[in-house]
């Protein structure tokens, strides 16, 4: 039990090191100090750096996974309000945490074994999609602008606006 509670504790600094400093900020002299633990801590319960990303990233799923779930049963009788409130919250009150998330998620693309817990990350946006379409490719397109709605909201390349879920849901239907 106590060893489970301090590996949330690091997976929690891990995430906090990442929303800092990004990925390249972590190391396990950095993620113990952010817990204030010893560094034999850290490499007690994540030999490798790799091993302490899988587990941060499969960690900032299942954190996503249980957030959306807890707001999948408030879409009621206006889901693309309830959908877009959820990005908005996502950029904005959690937009740390959705960026570290988002940079992990993005390290799979070079480094393999992260594929399985970026996968992790995709399934609970799809569960959301499949509450507005049965159709599976259209469920796979609205996770695809949905992440790309994020992403380029995290980037200020765009802002968001709540307008463009409504938008995008119609076009999907």
């Amino acid at each position: 039990m106590r060893g489970a509670l301090r590996r949330d504790e690091l997976l929690r600094a891990t995430l906090a090191v990442v929303e800092r400093a990004g990925v390249a900020g972590v190391s396990h002299r950095a993620v113990a100090a952010e817990a204030g633990v010893s560094v034999a801590s850290t490499t007690y319960h994540f030999a490798s750096l790799d091993d302490l990303l899988i587990a941060a990233l499969t960690g900032a799923a299942e954190d996503l996974t249980a957030e959306l779930h807890e707001r999948v049963t408030e879409l009621g009788a206006r889901p693309a309000d309830e959908l877009a409130r959820l990005v908005e919250h996502l950029l904005v009150y959690r937009r740390g945490r959705t960026l570290a998330a988002y940079e992990l998620y993005l390290l799979a693309a070079r480094r393999p074994e992260l594929r399985e817990a970026a996968g992790a990350w995709l399934q609970p946006l799809t569960e959301i999609a499949r509450t507005f379409t049965t159709n599976r490719q259209k469920a796979s397109l609205l996770v695809a602008a949905l992440d790309g709605l994020l992403l380029q909201s995290l980037v200020r390349a765009r802002p968001f606006a709540q307008g463009d879920v409504a938008a995008l849901l119609v076009y999907l239907r």
